[in-house]
């Protein structure tokens, strides 16, 4: 644990502190998200899009930032939209939270995100895995499988993850599956308690670049990311080589990257329920296809995500307050909650479906030039975030929050943050901080 540490870290989201608050908070922001996304996305939607172009809109988990991960992302779009002519192939950058009210309003015909994300989501809503991702090595070989990092300083005079306590770790967030769960399980499995053990447990959220660089900077005494990205950013220039090593790294000794948790499959590549089977059908054969293309990572058939899911489980049920909904009084408030948005979303369908939808010209979302704060405040706005969160995070009055917010409807030429969210599209991406 290095000395002198700073006494707080103004730019991190804080573990210490009463978990109903936090929980009421997430349940009500999803739940609020959940009902403004089912009236005004999918009947927007329609409204806007002409049925002689269909429109494939495939979510990505942008776990290092759009930007970090476009060039990747927009290799895999174009691939696609050549494989499947006749349609204009869109993808969606999404975050962990945001995934699930966009899934809900019927905003997704596929989603590409990590194992955990993937159990989780399939729990609420019907998934298939079409695929199991195949990333690229520099030396142009392939691999399956992947794990958490546990990062520190070279100098650092820690070496095992029960050295973890009493430092100060970083990580994504709690449902962050390379950003953090595999981690709390391998910890597990040497008697440490990454949520009580280490004197303070801070998520930085996406992206995942911003964890190496507070443990260069010294901020951190130790920051989890998944297993890649420290090569990844040792390749751009970003960490020098040899600054930073992983924590317990004789777990392996096979896999090529710095590892410091037992291995799960990559990433599935996933379609909802109610995608078209004979688009279903062809985006899988594209992918499986993957291998005579130029592009560096590949998709090969879907494998067993069976020890991911047995990890999910455990975190679940890691403590009373995860237990299931019947016996956790928030739980049922969130299903009493969440039925009476169902019942609102469906009366107002119901009502909407009366008169025609409007269909005024728009821009095209691509060609709407948006300012650096415009661009922060609309990012804040698809994670969810209200008025004052937004201040809080950007430092900026709550008058300033709603001057961009206005801005942004007027430009977007929509009247609601559902409505802005569905025809920002790829302008939105994770926060500026993220795993």
């Amino acid at each position: 644990m290095t000395a002198g540490r700073p006494r707080r870290l103004s730019v991190l989201t804080r573990i210490r502190r009463p978990a109903f608050l936090g929980g009421i908070a997430r349940v009500t922001r999803h739940l609020l998200m959940v009902l403004l996304l089912a009236c005004g996305l999918v009947t927007f939607v329609h409204a806007q899009e002409g049925p002689e172009t269909p429109i494939l809109r495939i979510g990505i988990l942008a776990h290092r930032g759009w930007d970090a991960g476009e060039s990747q992302w927009t290799s895999l779009e174009r691939y696609l939209a050549r494989q499947l002519p006749g349609h204009v192939v869109r993808f969606v950058p999404v975050t962990l939270t945001s995934a699930g009210p966009l899934i809900n309003a019927g905003g997704l015909d596929f989603l590409v995100t990590n194992p955990g994300h993937y159990i989780q989501l399939a729990d609420l809503y019907p998934l298939s895995v079409l695929a199991t991702r195949k990333r690229a090595l520099p030396d142009g070989s392939h691999i399956r499988q992947f794990g958490s990092t546990v990062l520190v300083r070279a100098d650092s005079g820690l070496a095992t993850l029960g050295d973890l306590r009493g430092t100060r770790l970083g990580a994504v967030a709690q449902q962050a599956f390379g950003g953090f769960q595999i981690a709390w399980f391998e910890a597990r499995a040497q008697g440490v308690d990454l949520f009580d053990d280490p004197a303070e447990l801070v998520f930085l959220g996406f992206p995942q670049d911003d964890i190496a660089t507070a443990v260069l900077n010294g901020r951190l005494d130790a920051g989890i990311v998944r297993s890649g990205l420290l090569e990844h950013l040792v390749d751009e220039g970003r960490v020098p080589d040899g600054a930073l090593r992983a924590l317990n790294a004789n777990v392996t000794y096979t896999h090529p990257e710095a590892i410091s948790t037992r291995l799960y499959p990559e990433w599935p590549f996933l379609a909802l329920s109610g995608t078209d089977p004979g688009l279903r059908d062809a985006v899988a054969l594209a992918l499986l296809q993957t291998g005579n293309s130029d592009l560096a990572d590949q998709w090969g058939a879907p494998v067993s995500y069976t020890e991911a899911r047995a990890l999910v489980a455990a975190f679940a049920a890691r403590r009373p307050e995860a237990a299931s909904p019947a016996r956790n009084p928030l739980g049922i408030a969130a299903l009493a909650l969440a039925a009476i948005a169902l019942v609102g979303a469906l009366l107002f369908f119901a009502l909407r479906a009366r008169r025609p939808a409007p269909t005024p010209p728009a821009p095209q979302a691509d060609d709407v030039p948006l300012t650096r704060r415009e661009q922060q405040v609309l990012t804040q706005i698809g994670e969810g975030q209200s008025t004052k969160e937004i201040a809080a995070t950007l430092g900026i009055s709550p008058k300033t929050v709603e001057f961009h917010r206005a801005n942004l409807l007027r430009k977007f030429e929509v009247r609601s943050s559902a409505q802005l969210i569905a025809r920002a599209g790829r302008h939105i991406s994770p926060p500026e901080t993220e795993t």
